[in-house]
């Protein structure tokens, strides 16, 4: 696991230097990296609004943290849904007044085959939730931050895949997006002056049920005529992402605590796992160097395209 340093770009007067009694909303918080946050912020004293678009999933995780006398608050939400975001940020407010931090986390991993093998519903599906979703996000919460003008940090979830090179997968396209538009952020803020931090967070491999996202794939955005069951080779490539990922790896919880370290550092690039870093370092060599681009084989075969995933 990595560790945090300490990277200060903003003064001291306009990073936040504790997290007691701030707010925080994060999206996809029903399960994996989002409550792993949830998880981290609240053991630090933050008030969490936890958004999901899984109700059932989030109102049990909600019950366990108050038994455990967290201070959450739950919201369904759809982030590809600049409406719903919305209403998001209005239940934050009704409930606690002023949001510090938005960690835009909700994120899908879908579409198989080569890029003009890839649906349109299935590129509409992964850009609205794992693009859109951020940039919705942004635009409903940035202008009440910068209204209030407190410290505060926007994390936006990318993923190694956002960093290295490889097949031309939604998933892996979506992530390179976050990360650009992370660091446009980041610049444009600088700009304004804000008291407004970011931090572009970089998970390797992390033990989630992302690989079975398509379970809230809404209806309208199905492929036609696709069954409603994986075929036996699907559901054997499926499967043999979720072994993976729950053997290798990390915990969410582990996940959130960096965030929240990174937050306090005000640490924009923030890596999970070190084992990425010479593929990453590999991909801008060859940019430089102007040499064609190299398929990373740090993973198993499976884990370098969405193949099977719906």
């Amino acid at each position: 696991m990595r560790t945090v340093r300490n990277v200060k770009t903003l003064s001291e007067e306009q990073i936040m230097d504790s997290l007691e009694t701030k707010t925080a909303v994060v999206t996809g918080a029903a399960s994996g990296i989002g409550l792993g946050m949830t998880e981290a912020f609240a053991s630090r004293g933050m008030r969490v609004v936890m958004a999901d678009i899984e109700a059932a999933v989030l109102d049990k995780e909600v019950e366990r943290l108050t038994r455990a006398n967290f201070q959450v608050t739950p919201c369904v939400t759809d982030v590809s849904s600049i409406g719903s975001v919305q209403d998001l940020m209005k239940t934050a407010i009704d409930h606690y007044g002023t949001v510090h931090v938005l960690c835009n986390n909700a994120g899908v991993s879908g579409g198989s085959g080569a890029i003009w093998e890839t649906t349109e519903r299935d590129w509409q599906w992964v850009m609205g939730v794992n693009l859109d979703g951020i940039l919705n996000g942004l635009r409903a919460f940035i202008p009440h931050m910068l209204e209030h003008g407190e410290p505060s940090h926007i994390v936006n979830t990318s993923s190694i895949a956002g960093m290295m090179t490889g097949g031309g997968s939604p998933y892996g396209i979506s992530k390179h997006a976050v990360s650009r538009l992370s660091e446009g952020l980041y610049f444009d803020l600088l700009a304004r002056q804000a008291s407004i931090g970011v931090t572009c967070l970089c998970p390797g491999i992390i033990n989630t049920n992302i690989i079975n996202s398509g379970r809230n794939r809404p209806e309208h955005l199905a492929n036609a005529g696709t069954p409603g069951t994986l075929s036996p080779e699907q559901q054997k490539g499926m499967q043999g992402f979720i072994d993976y990922f729950k053997d290798q790896g990390m915990a969410p919880r582990q996940v959130g605590d960096l965030v929240a370290e990174a937050m306090l550092a005000n640490q924009f690039y923030l890596f999970t796992q070190d084992e990425f870093m010479p593929l990453i370092k590999s991909r801008f060599d060859n940019i430089v160097d102007e040499k064609n681009p190299i398929q990373p084989d740090a993973l198993p075969q499976n884990l370098s395209n969405d193949k099977g995933l719906q």
